[in-house]
């Protein structure tokens, strides 16, 4: 019976110390605060304010809109705000948001973006190779889904010019619309 008493004393003096140290420990470790991921760095091209023009130049423009970029929610998105002007061809400009950013479970970019006209799509894409970022996703509209592709080509530092494709024949790509960007501001 002693010794009974002896291994319950020792076990118990033992379970207290390794439970009032790794007390201490806990208390010394604080939670880390979760980081934007640094894949964000592919998006920071896009950073700054820009002004848009459908088709792309050196057309002439149907649609110009001034599209605003800047990093939100705690720097783990780019925030997108695009504001169309009024021009005799458009009487009823629309405005749109949209969020860039990356999942770090599919490693992929990707894009959400909301329409004034009540349109609306989401797109992934990989990396920039060779000057080109390429998204592809669906656009949702009108009660209908259609997948799109839209080509980022980085013309300078301060242009780029974006084509929209949905599916053609043979369920090829078609191009349905293009649009120059020009950096206006950083």
């Amino acid at each position: 019976m002693k010794l009974f008493w002896r291994l319950s004393k020792t076990f118990i003096f033992t379970s207290a110390v390794f439970t009032i140290n790794y007390g201490v420990v806990a208390q010394e470790t604080k939670p880390q605060q979760p980081q934007p991921p640094k894949e964000l760095e592919r998006l920071e091209y896009f950073q700054g304010t820009w002004r848009c023009q459908q088709p792309a130049a050196p057309a002439p423009a149907n649609g110009i809109f001034i599209w605003n970029v800047k990093r939100g929610l705690n720097n783990f998105w780019y925030v997108g705000k695009a504001q169309e002007t009024r021009t005799p061809n458009n009487a009823k400009p629309i405005n749109s948001q949209e969020f860039l950013g990356y999942n770090g479970a599919s490693k992929k970019l990707i894009r959400s973006v909301v329409v004034g006209d009540g349109n609306s799509y989401n797109m992934t894409a990989t990396d920039w190779k060779d000057g080109k970022l390429i998204w592809q996703g669906i656009i949702f509209r009108m009660g209908t889904s259609t997948p799109l592709r839209q080509e980022i080509i980085r013309n300078s530092q301060n242009q780029f010019t974006a084509i929209y494709f949905i599916p053609g024949k043979a369920n090829k790509w078609k191009p349905a619309v293009s649009e120059t960007c020009n950096r206006i501001k950083r």
